[in-house]
């Protein structure tokens, strides 16, 4: 089995900014605090004595600085691998850059459907949902392939392709979907989820962990 956490980037709005949505065309870096973040999140490792085999990172400025972030308090900069498509952000078309009122005003079906129940919208992004779950199963199959049993990897990645993880979990996937509950699955800035990636199947072992209650639990 391997140990497979996914993390996602910090913070990319400063307190008081409206938050927009923000994808593959929106190269934001981290705000202190999103850097802050990343630290909280090599501390819980490093208090948990997880040391990863590699850590991960898709192409965009807030995914690759809070991977050299944690990598940097872990002593593993030479373990980083930056530009995985598969981490990389989707494309949000003409979403980027607005306000999630200004998106359901102008696409009031195709906003519901997304955001309930991860119903790609036509004509809107930038890839398919096929090109996304494809790139997502061939980067598992290469973790198989690349890393042994009992190694952990760190894989820094944004909301919208994270919640996509979840959908190995097929059951489930399908009565969020259903039930058009597929906010549940939203992941903080800074949180984390883990998955246990076996020869035949992935185990969703826990989902949207903040990394620094875990910490401040364990000291108290």
């Amino acid at each position: 089995m391997i140990r497979l956490i996914l993390v996602r980037h910090g913070n990319t709005f400063e307190t008081g900014q409206k938050p927009t949505q923000v994808g593959a065309q929106s190269d934001l870096p981290l705000t202190l605090q999103g850097c802050e973040q990343a630290r909280h999140f090599a501390h819980y490792l490093i208090s948990e004595e997880i040391c990863p085999k590699a850590v991960y990172a898709g192409s965009l400025k807030r995914q690759i600085k809070t991977a050299q972030i944690i990598s940097e308090n872990l002593h593993l900069e030479s373990q980083v691998r930056l530009h995985e498509a598969a981490l990389t952000e989707i494309d949000y078309g003409a979403w980027e850059g607005l306000t999630s009122e200004e998106i359901s005003s102008k696409w009031p079906h195709e906003y519901s459907g997304w955001t309930g129940a991860a119903q790609w919208p036509k004509g809107v992004f930038g890839r398919t949902q096929e090109e996304h779950l494809h790139d997502i199963k061939q980067w598992v199959g290469h973790l198989r392939d690349a890393f042994a049993d009992g190694d952990a990897v760190v894989a820094v990645t944004s909301n919208g392709v994270m919640r996509f993880f979840y959908s190995f979990h097929e059951i489930e996937w399908r009565h969020l979907g259903h039930e058009r509950q597929m906010e549940n699955l939203k992941v903080k800035t800074g949180c984390f989820c883990e998955l246990h990636i076996f020869n035949e199947f992935v185990e969703i072992k826990s989902w949207n962990l903040d990394p620094q209650n875990i910490v401040r639990k364990s000291l108290n």
